[in-house]
């Protein structure tokens, strides 16, 4: 039995990590034992244990209304938000802190037991972060009323430092943790993106008001539970407005979305007098892909491709699937020669990637070895304003470039300017869909 419970230890994801991300969960970890362990000896009585209560049942009542639609929300990603934390928020303003922690405690616990699997050191930390949230809201709250006073004023003053005190602890806890676990991190992986502060900004809001209506009777806190389920679904619309313009085989932006883009763009590049190069993208032989190894792999290979392509351009660049195996990007404020850098960059990034290893775990195939499982791309160049005016002259351009390329032998870059009048003529629709991709 010890011999067991030692490999067990021994097989902890915690040790997995590298020894920056183990120093910041250790560190959070035992601050957070301190914090709460002082906390209690400090705790002159348990009165305040109905507000606890209230606010412990009123937030899990919330939680669980919320289910469905949160399970809806969660992308899969490393980073999750919700307004759970403003009830840990009231808590904080309310009450003193042994008793702040423990209302974050309990949902914590509920949280572990309503997730089923998770990982332990992750929860641990997670909940550390909880605690310390607290305890920054709380110091927050005392200074700011030592400044501004017990007024009416003052108290919304202190209240909404005391919620940002919280939020950013529990945004840069976590961003780092993320950014040290998570290599290749993004700042938008790690922190969230704006409908991501949205959320803060309305869980330290709800926080705000509920700590408030709570200070006149603890019942008060059950008031928020039709408000938090109202605004959770609400939180639902944007996700479910992203979705429906995002390809859900690459994760990149539908063809629809990328021309909106891609037209704004062109305006202000046309009343700015800067140029605008769009690349049209296509995945040289992919049909062989599907029919060698299957279409999960195909599709694994697709999803690793878009990966690529996305790394390798800048945040101001749109990039979209076109359709099948082709992909398109719009660069701004940028001219033949650095469009046909770009183009180059991506195409030898993709020539040189280990798709094999990114597509393992896919399908048990042997025949998926790194040196035989290799992709290429021949990509398009059109430049605004000399190959055209408009998105879809671009894109003409930009398409003709792209079968130029493939019949310059593939895994090349043309550029529309390459291509004289009579070659963009024999390239007919005919000849198109007799190419082989």
């Amino acid at each position: 039995m010890v011999a067991q419970s030692r490999r067990s230890v021994r097989n902890w994801a915690l040790w997995t990590l590298t020894v920056p991300a183990f120093g910041l969960v250790a560190l959070v970890d035992l601050l957070a034992v301190g914090y709460g362990v002082r906390s209690f000896t400090e705790l002159p009585s348990w009165h305040g244990l109905d507000l606890v209560l209230a606010l412990t049942v009123s937030a899990l009542v919330s939680v669980e209304g919320a289910r469905r639609v949160e399970n809806r929300r969660k992308s899969g990603g490393a980073l999750h938000k919700d307004l759970a934390p403003a009830w840990m928020i009231a808590a904080a303003l309310v009450l003193h802190p042994a008793l702040a922690i423990l209302v974050a405690v309990l949902l914590r616990i509920w949280w572990r037991i309503r997730a089923g699997k998770c990982i332990p050191y992750r929860w641990t930390f997670s909940t550390a972060v909880c605690v310390l949230g607290v305890g920054a809201a709380d110091a927050a709250f005392a200074a700011a009323r030592d400044v501004v006073g017990d007024s009416s004023l003052g108290l919304v003053v202190a209240m909404t430092l005391a919620a940002f005190a919280y939020v950013a602890t529990d945004t840069v806890l976590c961003g780092l943790a993320i950014v040290l676990i998570v290599p290749g991190s993004s700042r938008q992986d790690a922190i969230g993106d704006k409908d991501s502060l949205c959320v803060d900004a309305t869980a330290a809001t709800l926080g705000c008001l509920l700590a408030a209506a709570a200070l006149v009777s603890p019942w008060f806190a059950f008031l928020a539970i039709p408000i938090s389920l109202t605004a959770q679904r609400a939180l639902l619309f944007a996700q479910l407005e992203s979705e429906a313009q995002t390809d859900p085989k690459t994760s990149l932006g539908r063809v629809d979305w990328w021309r909106r883009r891609t037209e704004e763009m062109l305006r202000t590049s046309r009343t700015q007098r800067e140029p605008m190069a769009v690349l049209l993208i296509d995945i040289d032989h992919f049909k062989q892909v599907n029919d060698r190894h299957g279409h999960l792999v195909g599709d694994e290979a697709l999803r690793a491709v878009a990966t690529i392509l996305r790394s390798a351009i800048r945040a101001k660049d749109v990039i979209g699937r076109f359709g099948g195996e082709e992909f398109v990007i719009a660069l701004p404020d940028t001219d033949l020669a650095d469009a046909l850098v770009t183009a180059d960059r991506l195409r030898t990034a993709v020539a040189a990637s280990p798709l094999a290893a990114m597509c393992a775990g896919v399908l048990d195939d042997p025949q998926l070895d790194p040196d035989t499982f290799h992709l290429t791309v021949s990509v398009g160049v059109a430049v605004f304003p000399s190959d055209g005016q408009t998105v879809d002259e671009l894109l003409f351009r930009a398409d003709r470039a792209m079968y130029a390329a493939k019949a310059a032998g593939r895994d090349r870059v043309r550029s529309a300017a390459d291509c004289a009048p009579a070659d963009l003529a024999r390239l007919t629709v005919t000849q198109r869909a007799a190419q082989p991709h």
